[in-house]
């Protein structure tokens, strides 16, 4: 079954979904305003692509964003927060200094393994930090991920050396999953370098694994995002 997010929005308003629905069970396939995302190349304005390999295909920018998204979403980049932070942070710096890589991985269920993400997964993405540090010894980088993504942000900075750690200039999190177990902290990281963002009533933040209304409503905390990465970099 495909919802598309007015879809959604309608079924909360209405009181259609009386009880939070569980965060890994909801799979959303299209955009806001319920347009089909296509599946094309990236853009250098306004991209609808789900997908974003600049890194693993062009190499290194002055700026390197690294970012996970959430369980079940499409690409590697998922159609929120993902794509809107693709737009822009590309249009506060210029297309052409910001190198956008999604990561990877399989994005599905992993709420009951003790960091909430695949092993794995997590030491695949602490690599490909790993190779943007080794690999762009100048780029500013960026590190962030949406519910299981922002997991995979807490998991693969923990398995970076000390070095490639202190190259992190902002880690910023949406909707985390870890945000309670890591007491509102990116371990390995230091304060100023991090922002969570979470909504108000988004009871993943709270270490529950459910979601209501609240974890679906990122799109509109996305430029508080990029403000924080661009005072960074």
């Amino acid at each position: 079954m495909k919802l598309t997010a007015s879809f959604l929005s309608l079924l909360f308003a209405s009181g259609v979904v009386a009880t939070p629905i569980s965060v890994d069970s909801l799979r959303v396939e299209r955009g806001l305003g319920g347009d089909e995302l296509s599946s094309d190349g990236l853009q250098a304005r306004q991209s609808t692509s789900l997908t974003a390999n600049e890194f693993n295909t062009g190499g290194c920018k002055d700026v390197v964003l690294v970012f996970a998204r959430g369980t079940a979403q499409l690409g590697n980049l998922g159609a929120t927060p993902g794509l809107p932070l693709y737009n822009q942070i590309k249009s506060a710096l210029g297309s052409g200094n910001v190198a956008v890589q999604g990561v990877n991985y399989d994005a599905v269920a992993h709420g009951t393994l003790p960091e909430g993400v695949d092993a794995t997964a997590a030491n695949n993405m602490a690599t490909l930090i790993t190779k943007v540090a080794n690999n762009c010894p100048d780029a500013a980088i960026l590190v962030s991920g949406y519910s299981q993504g922002a997991a995979m942000v807490h998991a693969s900075i923990k398995r970076v050396t000390a070095t490639v750690k202190a190259r992190i200039n902002a880690a910023v999190t949406f909707g985390d999953t870890r945000n309670e177990q890591d007491g509102g902290t990116i371990p390995g990281i230091s304060a100023d370098r991090t922002l969570i963002i979470c909504n108000d009533g988004d009871e993943v933040c709270d270490g529950t694994l459910e979601i209501t209304a609240a974890h679906l409503q990122y799109t509109p905390r996305v430029p508080e995002a990029v403000s924080f990465m661009k005072s960074k970099v």
